[in-house]
């Protein structure tokens, strides 16, 4: 799957920036030791496979999902190359995250 993109209420993610949230959310379980981090991001990932076209993410599971991401991305800052595609997504599904939990609206992942 190429060329996702990620919106959230009033936020519009860069062009394509969705494109690798698929490492980015198996990576950010990986990681993080918290059960509930790892059913949140199982049941995105495998509500992939009955999408045509997009998944949403609630505004409830997108708010669990801010402090590991954060920290996520802190980790990848420390340890990539810039330019790293992980990071272009990281940093947009950071930012609909925290616009889903303020706004109250689900995110959208289109590709």
């Amino acid at each position: 799957m190429g060329g996702v993109n990620i919106y959230c209420g009033s936020f519009v993610g860069e062009d394509k920036s969705g494109t690798k949230f698929e490492t980015v959310l198996s990576e950010v379980a990986a990681n993080d030791g918290s059960p509930n981090t790892k059913k949140i991001v199982l049941g995105i990932l495998e509500s992939i496979n009955d999408a045509d076209d997009h998944i949403l993410i609630s505004a409830e599971d997108a708010g669990e999902l801010i402090f590991p991401l954060t920290e996520y991305l802190q980790r990848l800052r420390n340890d990539i190359s810039a330019g790293d595609r992980r990071e272009y997504c990281a940093v947009d599904l950071l930012k609909a995250c925290e616009v889903a939990a303020e706004e109250k609206e689900p995110i959208a992942i289109v590709w």
